[in-house]
């Protein structure tokens, strides 16, 4: 449609928005602003979900965790028979000790057994520097990348830590990453402490045979079917565990490096919303602000024309022509 062809008050509007063209292309940055922000952080937050399932999948990440004081090999392949459940992964975790000299307080260490030849299908460890332990070594051990950089250790670095009364020199031969200590949170902390806090893997026999734990387990992770009834197996998983001191199972919705980084998914996802919509609110208050003053100002002409446009549809309807033909020939 021409220029020409529009209506009066078109072409004023028109002509009312070239002359306030500095505000509305404030006013349009605002709202552009207001969407980048909400396609960003959308974007972002996929991204992280869609990253958070690839890597959980891919480092067989357990679905189903226990802790207890103390089960037998043998109620091993009992737990394996439970309805849903794909895999089972049974290990030694005990807290330690450590004496390390740039802190006064003592720092605390959790010590999980794996295996010495293969590092397993559940839970799997990426090795970010040095090696895998050996077997038959009983003071190597992996550590946590974040408590390795946070104290500047390296593979070849050794600390003290007190097993079961004593103390033992652990070397140090590699630093890992681990899908269930994305965030290391010691159990009644409220925030993460990589400085005070080391996560640390050691060969299973060295681990058992200190803490006289040899055929013995008192954590266990499984992994279930696609379809299982997870509350079901929690609750089957809790009556074979009860006589052996089981704290109770939980999914791996409670467990608390997945809790907060879900937490920190759910927070973005937050702020998606709430940034866009403070851009967008500010957009409508600067638009109801120039509208209200045009108006305010222009009322008169605005009536005007607005009276002439309907007086001219008027006679230009088609009944209107019809009545002014016949009157002319009358």
């Amino acid at each position: 449609m021409t220029l020409w062809r529009l209506s009066a008050i078109d072409r004023k509007l028109l002509r009312d928005t070239w002359h306030t063209r500095g505000q509305v292309a404030a006013i349009m940055s605002v709202i552009a602003c207001g969407v980048a922000a909400f396609v960003m952080a959308l974007t972002a937050m996929q991204a992280l979900r869609t990253t958070q399932a690839a890597y959980y999948e891919r480092y067989g990440f357990t679905h189903v965790f226990a802790n207890l004081k103390r089960a037998p090999g043998t109620l091993i392949p009992r737990i394996a028979e439970i309805p849903g459940v794909a895999g089972v992964q049974t290990r030694v975790v005990r807290e330690v000790l450590l004496d390390i000299p740039a802190i006064d307080d003592p720092a605390v260490g959790k010590l999980i057994s794996i295996p010495a030849r293969s590092p397993g299908e559940l839970n799997r460890l990426h090795l970010r520097t040095g090696r895998y332990i050996e077997p038959g070594r009983d003071n190597e051990v992996l550590v946590a990348a974040g408590f390795a950089e946070a104290r500047g250790y390296r593979p070849g670095d050794s600390l003290t830590a007190i097993i079961n009364g004593r103390k033992k020199e652990l070397r140090i031969v590699g630093t890992v990453l681990s899908p269930e200590y994305i965030y290391i949170i010691r159990l009644g902390s409220l925030v993460p402490d990589d400085g005070r806090y080391a996560i640390m893997w050691m060969e299973e026999q060295a681990l058992e045979a200190a803490f006289d734990m040899e055929g013995s387990f008192n954590d266990v992770a499984l992994d279930l079917m696609h379809g299982a009834d997870e509350q079901n197996v929690i609750e089957e998983l809790d009556r074979l565990l009860e006589p052996y001191g089981g704290l109770g199972a939980h999914n791996r919705r409670d467990q608390i490096s997945h809790r907060f980084v879900s937490d920190e998914i759910k927070q973005l996802e937050r702020m998606g919303t709430i940034v866009p919509s403070l851009f967008l609110s500010v957009a409508a208050f600067l638009l109801n602000v120039v509208l209200s003053r045009i108006i305010a100002l222009q009322r008169d002409q605005i009536a005007v024309l607005k009276r002439s446009e309907e007086h001219t549809s008027e006679l230009q309807s088609p009944c209107n022509l019809v009545c002014r033909l016949l009157l002319e020939k009358k």
